[in-house]
């Protein structure tokens, strides 16, 4: 999948910058959106003709790729002996993961293209590209967001770019206006801090707030840019590139922007006015994950209602009791512990898949695991290492069931910071990967115990609870045991 976009897009870059059939679109780049030829470069900009069987004439006839690969590939659209090329007639845009990999493409329709098509097109779903993992640019920009420890967050490639070419490097692109988890995670890995500069109103969106609220359990700081006087990043860049720039170090933090927004839409003084802020700032609220923070902006939102402090934060309870799905499981386990416990259980495969699997099979990995796929992919690789042979990664991924596939997949591609490591401490992050786990299930035993505890005393059922203390008592011991051991944080740079 990888070469075929690697061969896709130089034929499309070489189409656009040394073909005459991509002279109209060199001449749009250039002219119009006011790329110069060194940005288009880098960022290895294409064209696909008009003549869908240019790109099967090239992919099928030439390099003898199979056309049914070519599609897999989102590429191709095979109908009978026909390849046709899903982005014809557009300039195009590759995608990139992180690690410099062409895993995908997007495509603009020409100005004055056809009208019977939508405007910009992605790749589907691939076995390679998956729109939730991209951050667009991130594979050019990494180096120079982690030297800023900023990520400017846009919505489109052409955003990146313009704000690439003006001097803000250290960009990214999402596609619309939402973060998901997967983007959040990845580039929190390079700066502990994103300026939102989007096109869209956070405050309606339910996704983008989802987004934001797990940037915030992340422990990300989020801002966001008001763009003044021109529609969106691309045209600001262009346009005042100071100004831009201003914008950006003018970001305000998110909670404020979002409460500012809602009030700035709603008449205060009315109390249609007031139920409709109501409406849109507590589940807002509610998502603010830090308590002291949430009080401190519960008690703007009341000052600004003209309301009793009491008022708001009832109303937050509300929401979150009403939010909150019903225990499935003994052991309680809110959605922190939840993430961590995926966090550390994904690193802690990574890490031995990295250096030695066998490290999978001592018996101090018994009980560590507990999420389902990272379960399965444990059992897996135990049945692969009864067959006896050498661990190879290919061979291994060969046997694993389709949903299991991707997760091992993304463990096994090394990055930056695998290719830089040495072995050693590899190894020491192993070790404490595995010890953080241990602790993260001694504490769920601990809820679960103090829980049966309390349920105990109020049944009066005092032999019972004898028993159940004395097993929390011991198991408390064990957690200090391993807390005087000194497990630093390892993961998100925690403390």
């Amino acid at each position: 999948m990888v070469e075929i976009n690697t061969q896709t897009l130089r034929f499309y870059n070489y189409l656009l910058l040394d073909h005459p059939v991509g002279k109209k679109a060199l001449n749009y780049l250039t002219r119009d959106r006011g790329l110069k030829p060194e940005t288009i470069k880098e960022f290895q900009l294409g064209y696909s003709p008009d003549n869908s069987y240019a790109m099967k004439q090239f992919l099928v006839t030439k390099k003898k790729f199979d056309a049914r690969d070519v599609e897999k590939a989102g590429i191709g659209i095979v109908r009978g002996a026909n390849v046709y090329d899903r982005f014809s007639g557009r300039v195009v845009f590759p995608l990139f993961d992180h690690r410099g990999n062409p895993v995908g493409f997007a495509g603009r329709i020409m100005p004055g293209g056809r009208e019977d098509t939508a405007k910009y097109i992605n790749s589907p779903e691939t076995p390679v590209y998956h729109k939730s993992n991209i951050l667009y640019a991130l594979n050019i920009t990494k180096g120079l967001i982690k030297k800023k420890k900023i990520a400017i967050v846009v919505e489109g490639e052409l955003d990146a770019i313009s704000s690439y070419q003006a001097g803000v490097k250290n960009v990214v692109a999402i596609k619309g206006s939402a973060l998901t988890e997967e983007q959040t995670r990845l580039l929190s890995r390079f700066a502990p801090k994103f300026i939102l500069a989007l096109d869209s109103d956070l405050a309606g969106d339910a996704a983008a707030r989802r987004g934001l609220s797990i940037a915030s359990k992340l422990g990300v700081e989020i801002k966001v840019a008001k763009i003044t006087d021109y529609k969106d990043p691309d045209e600001a860049a262009r346009g005042n590139p100071e100004s831009y720039k201003k914008d950006l170090i003018n970001a305000e933090g998110v909670w404020d922007y979002l409460i500012d927004s809602v009030f700035t839409r709603n008449d205060v003084d009315s109390g249609a006015g007031k139920a409709k802020i109501s409406k849109e700032l507590t589940p807002i609220l509610a998502e603010i994950d830090d308590k002291i923070v949430q009080a401190h902006y519960v008690n703007i939102v009341a000052r600004k209602l003209g309301v009793p402090l009491e008022a708001v934060s009832e109303q937050i309870s509300k929401v979150t009791t009403e939010a909150k799905p019903p225990s499935l499981s003994g052991t309680p386990q809110t959605k922190e512990t939840s993430t961590r416990r995926q966090l550390l259980e994904e690193r802690l495969l990574a890490l031995a898949f990295q250096t030695d699997p066998k490290k999978l099979l001592g018996g101090d990995i018994d009980g560590v695991f507990d999420l389902p796929l990272n379960t399965r992919l444990l059992e897996e690789y135990k049945k692969f290492a009864g067959t006896k042979k050498a661990f190879d990664a290919s061979a291994f991924s060969e046997k694993l069931p389709a949903e299991l596939f991707e997760g091992f997949a993304k463990m096994v591609l090394l990055d930056e910071r695998e290719q830089t490591a040495d072995p050693e401490s590899l190894e020491k992050e192993l070790d404490l990967v595995k010890k953080e786990l241990k602790i993260l299930r001694i504490k769920e035993n601990l809820k679960a115990l103090a829980l049966k505890m309390r349920e105990l005393e109020e049944k009066g059922d005092k032999d019972k609870l004898l028993k159940v203390q004395k097993r929390f008592d011991k198991m408390a011991g064990s957690l200090s045991v391993l807390d005087e051991e000194g497990s630093g944080g390892i993961i998100l740079g925690e403390k």
